[in-house]
């Protein structure tokens, strides 16, 4: 028996067994007690921002406009990344074969299309030299950007995220 084997009163082969069988259900990775809390604070500072954003725009404070499309940016990229990598990874495993499965992949197709065509909204707009021209048309894809991000939260929040348990 090893030294934390003593401890924890179980047998190395013990352990190695609990081992696999947690790794095997979620395929390495593993189950994190903050990820949902996290991603619901990421989605509360994402909205803050996108607000931030609108209001640049109305005041057509356009330099101040392209840093925060760029801080957004980056950080969508960084929420996606951790819904693409711990949450959708660990519920596909989890709900392999089972009612769900078919739901989960549903919601990561849905993010990854709403993801890239809210990343090519972007990149449009950070080549861009504003000004009043394209304010009106800015104004009018940031408003759908918005209510399909606005949706999308709320459909993860009440119907995705319940579903991660251990």
């Amino acid at each position: 028996m090893g030294f934390f084997s003593k401890i924890f009163g179980k047998t190395d082969e013990q352990i190695k067994t609990d081992e696999n069988l947690h790794l095997s259900k979620n395929v390495g990775v593993p189950y994190n007690n903050n990820l949902i809390q996290t991603l619901i604070n990421e989605h509360r500072e994402l909205v803050k921002e996108f607000t931030k954003i609108a209001k640049t725009a109305q005041n057509k404070k356009y330099k101040t406009l392209k840093q925060y499309l760029k801080a957004f940016k980056v950080n969508l990229e960084i929420h996606n990344y951790s819904e693409k990598i711990q949450l959708y990874t660990y519920l596909k495993n989890y709900y392999k074969d089972m009612e769900d499965e078919d739901f989960i992949d549903e919601m990561s197709k849905s993010a990854e299309e709403i993801y890239k065509n809210v990343f090519s909204f972007l990149k449009k707009y950070e080549t861009v030299e504003f000004n009043d021209q394209y304010l009106g048309l800015f104004k009018s894809e940031l408003n759908a950007i918005g209510k399909i991000l606005q949706s999308r939260i709320e459909i993860e929040e009440s119907e995705l995220y319940p579903l991660y348990k251990r």
